[in-house]
């Protein structure tokens, strides 16, 4: 998955390029792309607190630039940029992420206060924490520990606690890892860097 950065002049601009209606953004750019290609999309515009980083799929090559659906996965954080750049929400709303995050897949073990393992997935991921699915989401403030697998190399072992919860659509809980050291913390944060790097983010 291709990382795409998309700078708006102002939050008009986004929501002059955002079709609310069909669900599409232009994207004015000179990156190339196929048609139904995934790739993942940074927002910035004036007085936005955050980067956020969405997938999305390109629906139709333009002149000068795609037009791209944004992925239902990550519709929270689609309406989020829509009611901030309307003026809906206000910066003092959000809470401001130290660490970017990327959209992954990797399988992960989880352990909530010593109790059995679990196994799910982990949806997005940062050098601060992550997001596993669950249909059943523990308690917040609960010690956790994880086991995260990475392609070709042996799993990150991380701890940390379950900083928030989602349920309805998406459910999970989101985990904030506790300073991560050591030679795991170290192999999480190489990891990161390669993908704000590269743009290679089939983490």
């Amino acid at each position: 998955m291709r990382l795409l950065t998309l700078a708006y002049p102002s939050a008009s601009a986004f929501l002059t390029a955002f079709d609310e209606k069909g669900g599409t953004l232009l994207a004015v750019t000179k990156t190339e792309a196929t048609l139904d290609e995934q790739l993942l999309v940074e927002i910035a515009f004036p007085k936005l607190p955050n980067r956020p980083l969405l997938r999305a799929r390109c629906v139709e090559v333009v002149d000068g630039g795609l037009k791209l659906r944004i992925d239902d996965d990550d519709a929270s954080t689609r309406e989020f940029l829509v009611r901030f750049a309307k003026g809906e929400v206000r910066f003092e709303d959000t809470k401001h992420r130290e660490h970017k995050r990327f959209p992954s897949a990797l399988p992960v073990e989880y352990r909530l206060d010593g109790r059995a393992a679990e196994t799910s997935v982990v949806e997005d991921l940062s050098a601060g924490g992550c997001f596993v699915r669950s249909a059943h989401p523990p308690d917040v403030g609960l010690a956790i520990s994880v086991s995260i697998t990475v392609p070709e190399e042996p799993p990150i072992a991380l701890s940390g606690h379950v900083a928030w919860v989602r349920a309805g659509k998406g459910p999970g809980f989101g985990i904030e890892f506790e300073g991560p050291e050591g030679p795991d913390g170290k192999r999480l944060r190489q990891l990161i860097r390669k993908a704000i790097g590269t743009g290679d983010v089939d983490l």
